[in-house]
């Protein structure tokens, strides 16, 4: 075993063993059990949270770190190698004939030793004469229906019975495949026929920065938001047959969408459902680091927060339809794999209850954690740090734990009430096409409403934090620090989140290169108040 190996096995063995250890403290000699109902229920609620992000953090490095992330070789094909008819599908609802044009020449100039074999269709769910005559000008193919039945699945299965190509490739209406895609992605199909290859995922890139890398203007110090997923958590996933469906850039063995009986629906991440029905009936599903189709990133909040609410909303109805523990043919890590996925979707509500936690004691004088402060920190604090050098260190500073935060703290005020509403059946969320293009230099009615949720949480914290350093030369100081430490952190991360509310407005940015940054700097923070540019 490499030495690189052996440290790895260290970190994880002593994390998991501390995180234990931590646990079993805070349930059996940290509750308020004398102080009355009122402190327990709440002492409850945040040592449940607690104990549910451990878990998380158990599956996280049981299916991360402890796997080797490979990147697997494209396999060489022959130079008599009989190449395949493949149908591409480009997914359209509303989008602008601009954003379909550059899709479609992007296919059309995709490189194939045998062009007359690609038979590329716009699947129009908006059903609209001007995309059909767009789709007869550039000569290709176009499919369109009634209804709008199950969205985007329903879309994609309305194309599946008109068309006949072994292989399927699919593609979001603004994602424009590179050259080498088909190249990439069929030989594992080719050169492992007698292994049964459902699909092979690439990952999303973008031709213009993420939300986060434009309001906060670190486009150049700042990765993509969803780099680390693609990069690390998606290559990992190959270990254990678990690779995601992402609903764009995959190429499908079309036997495997009929053998799942088609696009998965009844839920709005028809993707994510796909891919792991596709799993359960044997099919082998790969992950690759390679770019191969570059969009356009949301840039509006309005958006933006939309389509993380029709993610999350998703994962929850397919946790609720699909009963992940109860598919047969999935192996138990693939079972981690997808419950994972989902439970990652409620960070909104644990974020919600940490940002509140500490305001019980500092403003209320709500006792939530009663213990000696000397040995608390003894046993929290070494398993706190132990976790960040996990995340920040050893992937390399693909993943910071700083910046999750801030994304997460930035989502809460939308995910946590989604969340609750989509689990408990109070409210479904509805298909909506994220659209794109649609910044502006006025504040959306979301944004406003996220402001106003993180203005209120700021100065609640602000509160707690100036009620406690009040208490300063109080006989009971100790008493005091943890929540003075914990709503001290809670305002710097709200903080980041107002400012990057307020940055609503266009601005000029110049010669951005797409996934040049792979890693977080650690200058990054600091450059946010740093940087200005002009708008538009």
């Amino acid at each position: 075993m490499k030495l690189k190996n052996i440290a790895k096995f260290i970190l994880y063995f002593l994390s998991i063993l501390l995180t234990i250890g931590y646990i079993i403290y805070r349930i059996f000699f940290t509750l308020p059990t004398k102080l009355g109902i009122v402190s327990m229920i709440f002492a409850i609620i945040v040592l449940f949270v607690e104990i549910w992000e451990s878990i998380d953090f158990f599956i996280y490095f049981l299916n991360i770190l402890s796997v080797n992330i490979k990147t697997p070789k494209i396999p060489k094909l022959e130079n008599n190698t009989v190449y395949p008819d493949i149908d591409i599908f480009i997914a359209t609802y509303n989008e602008g004939q601009n954003i379909l044009k550059r899709t479609i020449d992007a296919c059309l100039n995709l490189e194939y030793p045998e062009k007359e074999k690609l038979h590329i269709y716009i699947c129009d769910d908006g059903n609209r004469r001007e995309i059909e005559n767009l789709a007869k000008s550039m000569a290709i193919n176009y499919i369109s229906r009634s209804s709008n039945k199950d969205s985007k699945a329903g879309n994609y299965n309305n194309a599946v019975s008109k068309t006949n190509s072994p292989y399927i490739a699919t593609f979001d209406a603004d994602m424009a495949p590179t050259p080498d895609f088909l190249m990439k992605t069929l030989p594992f199909f080719i050169k492992n026929s007698k292994e049964k290859i459902g699909f092979v995922q690439l990952p999303q890139s973008f031709i213009n920065p993420d939300i986060f890398q434009y309001r906060f203007r670190l486009e150049d110090k700042l990765p993509f938001e969803q780099e680390y997923f693609y990069h690390s958590i998606q290559l990992a996933k190959n270990a254990t047959n678990s690779a995601i469906y992402c609903g764009t850039n995959t190429l499908f063995n079309r036997q495997a969408i009929i053998d799942a009986n088609g696009f998965a629906t009844g839920t709005l991440t028809e993707d994510i459902a796909t891919g792991m029905l596709i799993e359960s009936k044997g099919y082998k599903c790969i992950a690759l680091p390679d770019v191969g189709a570059y969009g356009i990133s949301v840039e509006d909040f309005n958006g933006f927060a939309k389509q993380r609410s029709r993610w999350a909303s998703g994962c929850i109805q397919t946790l609720k339809k699909y009963k992940i523990f109860k598919i047969k043919g999935l192996t138990f890590r693939q079972k981690l794999e997808y419950l994972s996925c989902v439970s990652y979707w409620f960070f909104g509500i644990r974020r919600f209850i940490y940002l509140l936690a500490p305001l019980l004691f500092s403003i209320f004088g709500i006792i939530i954690v009663d213990c000696d402060l000397k040995i608390f920190l003894s046993i929290w604090l070494p398993t706190y740090l132990l976790k960040r050098f996990a995340l920040d260190i050893l992937q390399g500073k693909r993943r910071s734990s700083t910046w999750n935060k801030i994304y997460e703290i930035i989502l809460t005020p939308i995910l946590a009430p989604r969340t609750l509403k989509e689990l408990f059946g109070l409210k479904q969320t509805k298909f909506e096409v994220t659209p794109k293009n649609t910044s502006s230099n006025s504040m959306s009615g979301t944004n406003k409403k996220i402001l106003f949720a993180h203005s209120i949480l700021l100065l609640l914290n602000i509160v707690g934090f100036a009620m406690c350093f009040a208490r300063v030369y109080d006989a009971q100081l100790s008493n005091y620090i943890l929540s003075f430490v914990w709503t001290f952190s809670n305002i710097f991360y709200l903080f980041l989140a107002f400012i990057f509310d307020i940055r609503y407005k266009k601005y000029e940015y110049k010669n951005f290169v797409p996934n040049k940054i792979k890693k977080y700097k650690t200058s990054s923070i600091l450059s946010i108040f740093l940087k200005r540019r002009k708008s538009k």
